[in-house]
């Protein structure tokens, strides 16, 4: 019988997270709210969906090639108004993402004796720091609504990938880490000796690298403090060891021509359009000749359809998510050719093309030497 010692289990596992992970009933419960409460909206979402692809708006994105998204959020905005079930949607989601980081730390404090031994680090001196001078005006904004951002908490890394992933996102999408694998997968190489995975995190896609290149050494690069320890608890806790860095993506200060894959999973989008230049820039400097690029990201607008794109843009506003739009229009096949890439191709990895992947590769080698790629 569940106790305070013993609090019931919670929800199955995914691949990925931490099992030993137990929350009281108290924590628990408030999650589980917040994902059934989310859930709950799914019939009201249904009907929007059914108008918004009946209204001459989408039959107008269709016929002009799914080019002006600005015209679209303002004919479907037009269509919408005074629908109580836009409403209803718009008011809940804003209050679900005020309401969740504040319920997941409580969560997490609840059980602070148990679980802060399974979030530290087991050495966070070895994680080195560029210091607060590299980092960007850019990086203060709360991304996701997340209180006080991805540092706001000593233990944000674990909290997010633990609680919140474990018990809000993986309910809502399903099997999030699969599409990481499916990214890892699709470096045109099946060796590699040295990978760099810009934007980290909590190293969810870093360990896909991990088990997909046992050989490779890998260095994940990331902004947040956080979620880079956390990163080093989860490879220590597989046996593995990870060269961690806190740095930015466009400026990793790591030398150059020291790998032969930098990759990164869904971080274009949460960066500047003049900060996405750069950060293919510097994946180009730390690539060694015949080295490739991997980065995946949203989903284009001129790849989905006039309801998918709208709530996509819709939800991107009203979930902060300022640069979703630049990234979604992007012409990233340029953007990698402007920093010197050839071979330039992008390839969809899942259903409404996301993830959606750009691979390139540095001019120069034709071949890496042995040890390196196969």
């Amino acid at each position: 019988m569940p106790t305070a010692a013993n609090p019931p289990a919670g929800p199955p596992v995914p691949d990925g997270m931490n099992p030993a992970v137990v929350l009281a009933q108290r924590g628990r419960a408030e999650l589980e709210f917040l994902a059934a409460a989310r859930a709950s909206l799914a019939p009201l979402r249904a009907r929007v969906r059914d108008r918004v692809e009946a209204s001459p708006a989408a039959a107008g994105w269709e016929r002009d090639g799914a080019a002006d998204i600005a015209r679209l959020r303002a004919e479907v905005a037009a269509e919408l108004d005074g629908m109580p079930e836009q409403a209803v949607i718009g008011a809940a989601l804003r209050w679900g993402r005020r309401t969740l980081t504040p319920r997941a730390e409580d969560a997490f404090a609840e059980r602070r004796d148990v679980l802060t031994g399974l979030a530290a680090a087991p050495d966070p001196g070895a994680i080195a720091d560029r210091g607060d001078a590299a980092v960007p005006r850019y990086w203060k904004y709360e991304f996701h609504g997340t209180r006080g951002g991805w540092d706001g908490h000593e233990h944000m890394g674990f909290v997010h990938h633990e609680l919140v992933y474990r018990h809000l996102l993986v309910p809502a999408y399903g099997d999030i880490f699969a599409q990481r694998a499916k990214v890892a997968g699709a470096a045109p190489r099946d060796r590699y000796r040295a990978i760099c995975d810009l934007g980290c995190g909590t190293g969810q896609y870093t360990l896909k690298l991990a088990e997909r290149y046992p050989d490779a050494r890998i260095t994940g690069v990331d902004l947040s403090a956080a979620s880079l320890r956390y990163a080093q608890r989860r490879a220590a806790d597989r046996g593995l060891r990870w060269d961690l860095l806190r740095a930015p993506a466009e400026d990793t200060g790591l030398p150059a021509g020291g790998h032969d894959l930098v990759t990164s999973f869904i971080l274009l989008h949460e960066m500047p359009p003049h900060a996405v230049a750069k950060a293919f820039a510097e994946a180009h400097r730390l690539l060694r000749p015949g080295g490739d690029l991997v980065f995946s990201d949203v989903a284009p607008y001129r790849r989905r359809g006039a309801h998918q794109a709208w709530l996509d843009d819709w939800d991107a506003e009203h979930g902060h998510e300022p640069w979703w739009r630049p990234a979604a229009q992007a012409d990233l096949v340029a953007v990698a050719e402007a920093a010197g890439f050839g071979d330039v191709r992008q390839v969809a990895l899942g259903p409404g093309s996301y993830p959606w992947v750009t691979i390139a590769r540095k001019p120069g080698a034709e071949h890496l030497r042995e040890g390196g790629a196969s």
